[in-house]
C-alpha cells in the first residue's frame, strides 16, 4: 500500500471555512482534496512566515491558499486561505 498525503487545516483556517456557504465550502475542500492528491505543488509565490518557514502560495480561481508540504508525516499543512474580491 503506497502511503497517500492527507491536508490539515489550521484553527483559523477551519473558522474561514464554517462563515462560508455551502457552495464555497465545496470549493474550498476540492482544493484542500487536490492539494494532498498532488502535495508537490507549486504557488504562484512564496511567504515566509515570522519563524522562517516558507508557504507557498497558489491561487486557485477566487482563492488564494498558504499552504506548506510536511513531507515527514505526509500532511499538506493549509494554514491560511483568503477570498480574491474584483
Amino acid at each position: 500500500m503506497n502511503p497517500k498525503h492527507v491536508y490539515v487545516a489550521d484553527d483559523s483556517v477551519m473558522e474561514f471555512f464554517t462563515e462560508r456557504n455551502k457552495r464555497e465550502r465545496e470549493e474550498l475542500l476540492k482544493i484542500f482534496r487536490a492539494l494532498a492528491e498532488s502535495p508537490y505543488q507549486k504557488g504562484e509565490w512564496l511567504q515566509k512566515t515570522k519563524s522562517g518557514r516558507e508557504l507557498q502560495v497558489k491561487r486557485f480561481g477566487k482563492w488564494l491558499v498558504n499552504f506548506w508540504l510536511d513531507e515527514p508525516v505526509l500532511e499538506v499543512r493549509i494554514v491560511d486561505v483568503n477570498k480574491i474580491v474584483p
